[in-house]
Parts: C-alpha cells; sequence; structure tokens
C-alpha cells in the first residue's frame, strides 16, 4: 500500500512528485479537483472531480471524506493502462 501525502503548496507538490501524493484545487459548493500523482509510480498525475461528503452528480466523480490526513474516495480510481485500486483511510490499495 501507498501512504497518501497531502501537500498544500501547489508548486512543492509538484516539485516534489511523489507517488500517490495528493493536491486539491477549487472549491465550488463543496466540489475539488483532486489531483494525484499515480500510485504506480509512473509520475504521472492526473485530476478527478471529487465531492465533500457526496458525490457530484454530473459527469465522472467520487465522494471524498473530506480528510486531508486519511482520505477515502469511492468509488475505486482506474488510472487506465497503469493502475486501479482504492483509496481508503489514506493509502492507496490495489484492486
Amino acid at each position: 500500500m501507498i501512504r497518501a501525502i497531502h501537500f498544500s503548496d501547489r508548486d512543492t507538490w509538484l516539485k516534489a512528485e511523489v507517488p500517490g501524493s495528493f493536491s486539491l484545487s477549487g472549491n465550488g459548493g463543496g466540489k475539488y479537483g483532486f489531483w494525484y500523482y499515480c500510485p504506480c509510480g509512473c509520475g504521472i498525475r492526473a485530476r478527478i472531480l471529487v465531492g465533500d461528503g457526496f458525490k457530484p452528480p454530473k459527469g465522472t466523480s467520487w465522494n471524498w471524506n473530506g480528510s486531508l490526513s486519511e482520505p477515502t474516495l469511492n468509488p475505486s480510481i482506474n488510472h487506465v493502462g497503469h493502475w486501479h485500486g482504492w483509496l481508503r483511510d489514506g493509502y492507496w490499495e490495489v484492486c
């Protein structure tokens, strides 16, 4: 399992390139861009739409528990061609 480390400073996060780490952007009605480095270690970063305590109804999105230290996302995350699994209680777990 890979620990999901939150970076509040985006520039620091971009320089660190830690697999499984994440940074948040925006806050439109509790919706955020959840940016993460693929937990497989490939170095690719991606963005998914998350809702704090809810799954945004339009488009592909995830329900986030709102925690920065022990984040959980539902449903699973499929970083196609690289990694598929869950982010549960602050750890990325392979399906």
